[in-house]
């Protein structure tokens, strides 16, 4: 035998995973702290840091959708849920671009409006459909035992 297995239990396992979560959540924390110390306090270009940002997309996004599909954790929203979300969501981003950038001009609004209003939509809906999957996937190992 290569390695030594350990009879775990399912509070042992918990833990771990949930130590690996935390740890997870504080490193993701802290790269975004770099990159936002980066780009506003050493006023790096946008596109130095390009790779980065990337990196911290992959692995939020990854780590959320990991644990929507085969952890079935996090909660699937209703439609009212997601249209409250929604309306808060892109009500924030809205605020805050008009506080710092004021109105666009009908021009730019492809560039600027559309983002702000579309983005937000995507990611509930991408949420919910991997949400209810993961849903489907627990209420199936479930009605199989």
């Amino acid at each position: 035998m290569l390695f030594e297995t350990y009879q775990r239990d399912e509070r042992t396992r918990a833990q771990a995973g949930q130590a690996a979560g935390l740890w997870l959540g504080a490193t993701q924390i802290l790269l975004m702290g770099v990159i936002v110390y980066r780009l506003y306090v050493l006023g790096q270009p946008d596109e130095q840091l390009r790779d980065f940002q990337v990196v911290m997309g992959v692995s939020l996004f990854g780590n959320i959708l990991t644990q929507l599909f085969l952890g079935g954790l996090l909660p699937v929203p209703t439609w009212k849920g997601m249209i409250v979300a929604y309306v808060i969501l892109s009500g924030a981003i809205v605020g805050v671009c008009l506080a710092v950038y004021g109105v666009p001009a009908v021009t730019d609004w492809p560039r600027t409006w559309l983002p702000t209003l579309a983005g937000p939509a995507i990611l509930l809906a991408v949420y919910r459909l991997v949400a209810w999957l993961g849903k489907r996937r627990i209420d199936r190992l479930i009605a199989a035992e």
